[in-house]
């Protein structure tokens, strides 16, 4: 998968490993394959009943369809202290539902697997690996969706020796989806950067959780509305313990 899309990760290996981030433009066929997978999280956001901020499920629950949340308050799901405001829809990657949008899931899980040094189907059976892949996408809204800057401290203790990667696949467009604020992080330099100026649909972007990074206010002068479609959109699939 990464071949049909010309990913090269060593470069990317060297570029987080001395900035702590890298920027892949993949084949322009990615970048059709992100608007279409746009197109199923969209679709499955319409469909989608909202569910309780800390309602718990399982992996095995979302055979049954997308599990969309929102995620408001003063820490994360896992405790980590930083303030946010967005929505996290996850998927179940083999459902028939969201062909695209599984295919995307399948190339950053197969890089994110590369980069670490794992099987390429790893998290995929939590009873074998003990992890699961956590396929979703965040959507923060119109009207002051956000996540403060932060760097990670529950993953890379959770991985144990594994490395650790962040891979983002956006999924809007600065200018088109939202006009303020998107996608912040500092390099290794000390360089502070928009993401979502940088990258956008059609990229991957691969980085560091350690560094400082986060979600700048998304369109503060707007009201907002979470059943918008609009907004600042982005697709995950990081190693969750099972």
């Amino acid at each position: 998968m990464l071949t049909a899309f010309a990913i090269d990760t060593s470069r990317i290996e060297h570029e987080v490993s001395t900035t702590g981030l890298s920027i892949v433009r993949p084949a322009a066929s990615f970048l059709e394959l992100c608007e279409t997978a746009r197109a199923d999280y969209l679709a499955a956001f319409r469909r989608s009943t909202v569910q309780p901020p800390k309602k718990a499920f399982k992996p095995a629950d979302l055979a049954k369809g997308p599990w969309r949340k929102f995620a408001i308050g003063s820490k994360n799901g896992v405790g980590e202290s930083y303030a946010q405001l967005l929505q996290t829809t996850y998927f179940d990657p083999t459902c028939p539902a969201h062909p695209s949008l599984n295919l995307l899931f399948e190339v950053v899980i197969e890089l994110r697997n590369q980069l670490m040094r794992v099987a390429p189907d790893f998290g995929s059976d939590p009873a074998r690996d003990g992890y699961w892949n956590a396929c979703r996408v965040h959507h923060y809204p119109r009207g002051g969706g956000f996540m403060m800057g932060h760097c990670d401290t529950y993953f890379p203790v959770k991985l144990g020796d594994l490395p650790f990667y962040q891979v983002m696949a956006p999924l809007s467009v600065k200018g088109r989806d939202f006009s303020e604020g998107g996608g912040m992080l500092i390099t290794r330099q000390g360089e502070r950067l928009n993401t979502d100026e940088i990258a956008g649909i059609g990229s991957l972007v691969v980085f560091d959780g350690r560094i400082q990074h986060g979600v700048d206010d998304v369109d503060p002068r707007e009201v907002m509305n979470f059943d918008d479609e609009a907004g600042r959109l982005a697709a995950f699939a990081n190693l969750y313990v099972a």
